[in-house]
């Protein structure tokens, strides 16, 4: 008799001794999914986030690394829990890159941590750089995934020894710092701040329950072919395992229902809580595994938040599911190794409102992008607002969703600023008493690159004529210039002038400003000859009155 029918025959046949004895039934009957499931081996893979909280503008700063890597720091704690252990660690490139980014100076607690990072026999794999929600971009109007565009713009040479002079091989990714705590590291490319030795070349963990079917061609294009994905997100034939194939890319499926009995096992905290979550942890994996139709199960299991999480917890998990004889731990590259089947994805689409809000973030970077082109440097400041846009993206949901529009408005409201940072600088009426002159006008600048504007004026009315249409000028970072526009005056009057700014290629730059000119023509030759005819009577009463005292007898 196969096992499973004899195991359901024996809960059966029991349930009804103990009736016909006047015992209830149910109890024994509620155990019996340990007896159907005990002898399906079953191969478990875990996978867990190794990340930190959001609002770090896209990098982690020296006092942050050290605050977060000191003995009972946030990072700290984290690989405490998971180094050494059946673990795949999805780490946020975000933290590696700001560690290097800061060269010598980085923190020595965050150079040790990375150097352990990389002696951990776990295998890594990568996050979206910041943790980013990488669907809330392929779903709107954006279409594709966002990464980091370079980090030149937070290098120090000083922290730096002299640039490699030959390039490494692509499979090269030592880093000197990792060997040596000590080491002066070469000049980074962003190439090298990203670079890992990744156990799963081309790998994309989105955030659970978020992709469709569309996603994939956006995810193909950036070169991710293994993407991990939950059971709920994805519709595989009856029976089949952990590892999939959909539209060419290779989808690892996190059992939904063992994961989230994982998550209530790291989350439990009294003990009859703890036994109770660790138990139903072992029955969903086996479950998970009995449902299968291949001779070894797969299930993958994925963590999906790390913050806080416990060694003792995960310890306990993990024992209580290596104790069932049917269940083997292995990891990631293992299970992904193992058959595909052919799956569909379950289209579970990021919500309207979500779209609409980074819809509002991603304008605001256009419109950046446009701005920054009267910078010296326009890239530098493109690419740093990437980072401060990944790291909305990063932002976890929660039930309050608050958190969420918090992030959004902050990135709106910098970008405002930003786009408002070289303006022309409000004076007081000006008088214009020649033919011909110049009207000054000042522009101030904000930013902390120089920047050069075009300044355009436009007068309202005919009683002034503009000698040149478009001024150049220079603005060094963080203070102000002054421009002057040739104008000849052709009446009397009050005139309005606009005053505006254009970058090299007519974008405008800044809002309009409205001047008032009292334009007096004619009036420059008069006040010339009236200074000129003072000159010479002043200089006529000092000529007599030096000639009167020579003449003065000495005794008077």
């Amino acid at each position: 008799m196969p096992i499973r029918v004899f195991s359901a025959a024996l809960a059966l046949g029991l349930g009804l001794t103990l009736a016909a004895s006047g015992a209830s039934a149910a109890p024994t009957v509620t155990d019996a999914p340990a007896l159907t499931t005990a002898s399906v081996a079953t191969n478990v893979a875990v996978i867990a986030p190794l990340t930190v909280p959001s609002t770090n503008g896209g990098l982690l700063d020296a006092d942050t690394l050290a605050d977060y890597t000191e003995p009972l720091g946030l990072l700290t704690r984290q690989l405490d829990a998971m180094a050494g252990k059946p673990v795949a660690i999805a780490i946020d490139p975000m933290i590696v890159t700001s560690i290097r980014v800061l060269g010598t100076s980085a923190p020595d607690s965050a150079r040790e941590w990375l150097e352990r990072l990389s002696l951990i026999s776990n295998e890594l794999v990568p996050l979206p750089y910041a943790n980013a929600d990488v669907t809330l971009a392929t779903q709107s109007e954006v279409g594709a995934t966002l990464e980091p565009i370079s980090f030149d713009f937070a290098l120090n040479a000083a922290n730096f020894g002299a640039a490699e002079d030959s390039t490494p091989a692509p499979t090269q990714t030592s880093d000197p710092m990792e060997d040596d705590p000590n080491a002066v590291p070469a000049y980074p490319t962003t190439e090298d701040l990203l670079s890992w030795d990744y156990a799963i070349d081309g790998f994309l963990r989105p955030r659970t329950d978020t992709v469709v079917a569309s996603d994939l061609a956006a995810f193909t294009e950036r070169g991710y072919s293994t993407i991990v994905l939950s059971s709920t997100n994805v519709s595989r034939p009856a029976g089949a395992g952990s590892v999939t194939t959909i539209d060419g890319v290779t989808a690892l499926v996190a059992d939904a229902t063992a994961s989230a009995a994982m998550d209530d096992a790291l989350g439990s905290t009294v003990d009859r809580d703890v036994t109770a979550a660790d138990t139903a942890l072992s029955e969903a994996v086996l479950n998970a595994g009995a449902a299968q139709t291949a001779g070894t199960a797969s299930v993958l299991i994925a963590i999906d938040h790390s913050l806080e999480l416990s060694s003792a917890r995960l310890d306990a998990a993990l024992a209580t599911m290596t104790a069932s004889p049917s269940i083997t731990m292995v990891t990631l590259t293992e299970l992904a190794s193992t058959p595909a089947v052919t799956a569909t994805i379950n289209d579970m689409p990021q919500s309207e409102s979500r779209i609409t809000d980074v819809s509002r973030v991603f304008t605001a970077a256009r419109a950046e992008r446009t701005f920054f082109s009267i910078a010296a440097d326009p890239e530098a400041l493109v690419a740093e607002r990437r980072l401060e846009l990944l790291d909305v993206l990063g932002t976890v949901e929660t039930e309050d969703p608050a958190d969420w529009l918090t992030e959004v408005n902050r990135f709106l409201v910098d970008s405002r600023d930003l786009r408002t940072s070289v303006t022309v600088v409000e004076a007081s009426n000006f008088l214009l008493v020649a033919d011909n002159g110049f009207l000054p006008v000042s522009v101030s600048n904000n930013l902390d690159q120089a920047v050069t504007v075009y300044i355009t004026v436009d007068p309202r009315t005919g009683l002034l004529a503009v000698g040149d249409g478009r001024v150049e000028l220079t603005i060094e970072a963080n203070s102000q210039a002054k421009g002057e526009v040739p104008v000849q005056s052709l009446s009397n009057g009050v005139v309005d002038v606009e005053i505006s700014l254009t970058s090299s290629t007519g974008l405008s730059v800044g809002s309009t400003t409205v001047s008032e000119i009292n334009v007096q023509a004619g009036w420059e030759t008069p006040l010339v000859l009236a200074f000129g005819a003072v000159v010479v009577v002043i200089f006529t009463v000092g000529f007599v009155r030096s000639i009167v005292r020579r003449r003065k007898p000495v005794n008077d």
